[in-house]
């Protein structure tokens, strides 16, 4: 096999071009902290949106729940009081014997 020699010798670098490709990097680590940044925001946003509106859904199930909850007590209520005028003295027994009882642990301490 033969072989062939290149009559062209490859061009050294210089400082120019260091300095060229230095400024290139340079330029595109600018770009790329830029593009970082406005990602970094964005996704910021984009959480906070959902952030805000997975607050607001337990807020409105909260509310819903507590607005549930006073709804059975004023019906528990209204129970009670319908007992207590159809039957007071049976009302009247039931409260004193819950008394005695409130009072006999009280006083086990």
């Amino acid at each position: 096999m033969a072989t062939t020699t290149s009559s062209r010798t490859p061009k050294e670098p210089t400082v120019g071009d260091l300095t060229k490709q230095i400024e290139t990097l340079q330029k595109d680590i600018g770009e790329l902290t830029g593009l970082m940044a406005e990602m970094g925001k964005l996704q910021a946003a984009r959480l906070s949106d959902e952030a805000e509106t997975k607050a607001q859904k337990l807020k409105d199930k909260g509310e819903a729940t507590a607005h549930a909850a006073k709804e059975q007590m004023d019906d528990l209520q209204g129970q009670a009081n319908e007992f207590i005028r159809t039957q007071p003295a049976a009302a009247v027994g039931i409260a004193a014997g819950l008394g005695f009882l409130f009072g006999l642990l009280m006083t086990r301490r």
